[in-house]
């Protein structure tokens, strides 16, 4: 399962642009930014999602943005190291260790996107698998 985060003008995932864009993959990266992500979506409906599709349209891209910037700021107060739980398989726990720098190059790269979009008039899409 990935998460693919592009530039798109139309707003179709199809014409989306994922060249310069962002990436996740189930591992502690997306998961560590899971509860940023499900204020996403109570703000705009829209679900940054392993599973599924987004359409971040112009007006939504500022309330992105903060919540992404707040991420980064709660990433900054973090160990070097961390384990995250990315799921159960039975009783078992299951965690993947988390890099404080790579995490912080994942919600810059997210954030210079999204403030790309904002300055060309396009929408941040996701297209999940």
């Amino acid at each position: 399962m990935s998460l693919s985060i592009g530039l798109s003008r139309t707003g179709p995932l199809v014409n989306a642009d994922y060249s310069a864009g962002v990436c996740f993959d189930d591992d502690g990266y997306y998961w560590s930014l899971y509860p940023f992500f499900e204020r996403v979506w109570k703000q705009s409906g829209q679900m940054i999602d392993l599973y599924g599709n987004a359409v971040f349209q112009p007006e939504q891209l500022p309330d992105l943005l903060a919540i992404l910037e707040e991420a980064a700021t709660s990433a900054a107060q973090k160990p070097e190291e961390w384990d995250v739980l990315v799921g159960c398989r039975g009783e078992e726990k299951i965690y993947c260790k988390v890099s404080k720098s790579r995490l912080q190059q994942i919600l810059g790269d997210f954030i210079v996107l999204v403030k790309l979009a904002m300055v060309e008039g396009k929408n941040v899409v996701g297209f999940g698998d």
